[in-house]
């Protein structure tokens, strides 16, 4: 039985239709992305289907018992609740589930024939249901989860209600992950996540046991985690199987396809009504009136929409400067005694293309403000080419007076453009009619980077420097924006999260960590490729490291007072061996996987060390958990 099924859903907005009748089901374990226009309805259909809206018309079921787990856009904290206390709060269906496989456990050596049977087939059913919510490993799911969506250690025991919006943000999202639950709902959950983050989450997603809906603009995200996708357009949901780069193919053979039946309809429609216009009223009039009773019969196709609007962003014209447009020797940024990088060597020509990437707070902004001209090193100095000009786009807009409206923006920036320019400018951002008169205080994200865009665009720099320049614009936009970036003849500096930005425009990248700035040729997806060949090395030679024979051997641990065995507590020797089995398998699969590790054919290649180094990884876990359980049985 489906998880979720939506059955005609509308909802409007005063004269708005928002919702126009969705339809559609999720069914146990499915990971669903959803996608449309910024506007179309995508996180009114989630908040209805979380209950924090109803629907105007039509029905949301949820299968009975589903548990349904979703991230508040902006969370609460109790007072004196710590990061980590919130987290592990997520997990209270786990201990429940826990705490009730106990007791089924201690019942099974009193019974015998068929209610054993059934207390076997409930235990089976609760361990699965444990399993999913990751009970066995309550601890270090938490504390994966918050290493892997970057909440540093030391963060772990602040008060989470003083954390940072950022920080607060990422400890909702991390309760819910933890969670287990049967379907979870998902919006713009990579906002607040760093470029490592956010590619621990898609493995982390597309392991969990349980169903997602995901609501991304991030490809990437989209084409590893999912493998359905809804696409919201104009009111109505459509279904299409596989990831996103699926999807954008079917899409296309759909509208072709549904384009095709209708014109040939309409071309039969032209012909039929041609021939009873003609006949009706001649020798043929029975013939006449015979085909317009079968024309008023006919089910009429809908002309397929295919919604192709997006920004018309022409690149703006690179002032000619010189070959070099800046270079850095020994510059360092900090705040206080804390020192973000230092001793940085940077060169960039004319028409090279930069990615500046790293964790949040290691200085990516201030190094792009600094490069920009828009704040001053802590130390060092920064040579200007000759006539080197920087176009500046802010990740927030923060440029744009909340007083102000998308014409006065232009007005003010160009006084010569006339009204007609003016709107004709906006007009290719979308801004039509009313909409250049808007505050900008009114405009949503995507609108005002489109602004901003806007005005950038009639500026002629010679090089750009773009902070996250994809965030708040939908995927027909960074389209438009990635076509206008690969026509710019200048240099282009850009800190992005979108990972297809990264590799279709930049030729080098440039990462902060730990205090430090590294420079690496080639895009992201190459530089990605390097760091992980260079940790699969590492590993290797760690792996290959010959131990101290003469080491002693460590005694093992005494037991604890969770596996120390109840005297008197006979458990039922079905259950005992299939466990004992499960074991032997594992520690037999571990054994193959790492004498592979080892071998010159699998260490020399860092993508397949990485792969084995996971499994490695899943099946240690598997039988810690398995040892465990075995203790506690034994």
């Amino acid at each position: 039985m489906s998880l979720l099924i939506l059955e005609g859903v509308q909802r409007h907005y005063g004269a708005q239709d928002v919702l126009r009748g969705v339809t559609a089901q999720i069914d146990p374990g499915e990971k669903v992305g959803m996608v449309g226009r910024n506007g179309g309805g995508k996180t009114t259909l989630l908040r209805i289907i979380e209950g924090l809206e109803r629907p105007d018309a039509g029905r949301v079921t949820l299968r009975k018992g589903t548990s349904l787990g979703h991230v508040p856009q902006s969370p609460q904290f109790p007072e004196g609740v710590t990061i980590r206390a919130w987290v592990e709060g997520g997990m209270k269906q786990a201990r429940e589930l826990a705490a009730e496989l106990a007791l089924v456990a201690e019942s099974l050596h009193h019974l015998n024939g068929a209610e054993l049977e059934r207390a076997i087939h409930e235990h089976e059913h609760l361990e699965q249901r444990l399993r999913m919510c990751g009970g066995y490993e309550i601890e270090r799911r938490v504390e994966t989860v918050l290493t892997g969506i970057g909440l540093s250690r030391q963060l772990w025991d602040r008060e989470a209600r003083l954390s940072s919006g950022g920080e607060k943000s990422r400890t909702a999202l991390a309760r819910e992950l933890v969670a287990g639950h049967d379907l979870l709902l998902l919006d713009e959950p990579t906002n607040h996540l760093d470029l490592e983050g956010i590619e621990w989450m898609e493995s982390w997603l597309a392991g969990l046991a349980g169903a997602v809906l995901i609501v991304s603009h991030d490809r990437r995200l989209l084409d590893r985690a999912v493998d359905t996708i809804f696409e919201l357009e104009r009111g109505t949901l459509s279904r299409y199987r596989g990831n996103y780069t699926k999807y954008v193919e079917l899409r296309e053979l759909k509208y072709t396809s549904d384009l095709r039946a209708y014109e040939e309809q309409q071309d039969f429609l032209r012909k039929e009504e041609d021939f009873i216009r003609r006949n009706m009223g001649s020798q043929r009039t029975a013939e006449a009136k015979g085909r317009q009773k079968k024309l008023e019969n006919l089910v009429r196709l809908q002309q397929p929409f295919n919604d192709v609007r997006r920004p018309v962003i022409h690149p703006p014209k690179a002032a000619r400067g010189g070959e070099l447009v800046l270079e850095t020797r020994g510059l360092s940024a900090g705040f206080g005694e804390r020192i973000l990088f230092e001793g940085l060597d940077l060169r960039i020509g004319r028409g090279q293309r930069i990615g500046i990437v790293g964790s949040n707070g290691t200085g990516k902004s201030t190094l792009l403000k600094i490069l920009a001209g828009r704040a001053g090193p802590r130390g060092g100095t920064i040579d200007r080419g000759h006539k080197s000009v920087c176009g500046y786009y802010d990740q927030e807009a923060a440029d744009l007076p909340l007083d102000s409206s998308p014409y006065l923006e232009l007005r003010r920036a160009h006084p010569a453009m006339t009204d007609l320019e003016i709107r004709s400018h906006l007009a290719r951002f979308l801004f039509r009619g009313n909409e250049v008169e808007k505050p900008i205080a009114a405009l949503s994200g995507g609108e005002r980077a489109r602004v901003a865009l806007a005005k950038l665009v009639l500026t002629e720099p010679s090089w750009l420097a773009l902070d996250e320049p994809t965030n708040h614009l939908d995927l027909a936009a960074r389209a438009a924006l990635e076509e206008m970036l690969s026509e710019f003849d200048g240099a282009l500096v850009a800190i992005s999260h979108d990972r297809a930005f990264l590799d279709g425009l930049c030729t080098h990248v440039i990462e902060i960590e730990d205090g430090e700035v590294r420079q690496y040729p080639g895009n992201y997806s190459e530089y990605r490729a390097r760091k992980q060949a260079r940790r699969g090395e590492l590993e290797a030679a760690k792996a290959l490291k010959p131990r101290d024979s003469k080491a002693p051997e460590a005694p093992p641990p005494p037991p604890t007072a969770k596996t120390k065995s109840a005297p008197g507590k006979i458990r039922n020797p079905y259950m005992f061996a299939k466990l004992e089995e499960r074991i032997i398998a594992l520690e037999d699969e571990l054994k193959v996987l790492r004498e592979k590790l080892v071998s010159p054919e699998i260490y020399r290649d860092g993508a397949k060390v990485r792969d084995l180094q996971l499994d490695v990884a899943e099946r240690e876990a598997e039988l810690e958990r398995a040892n465990e359980e075995w203790a506690n049985w034994s």
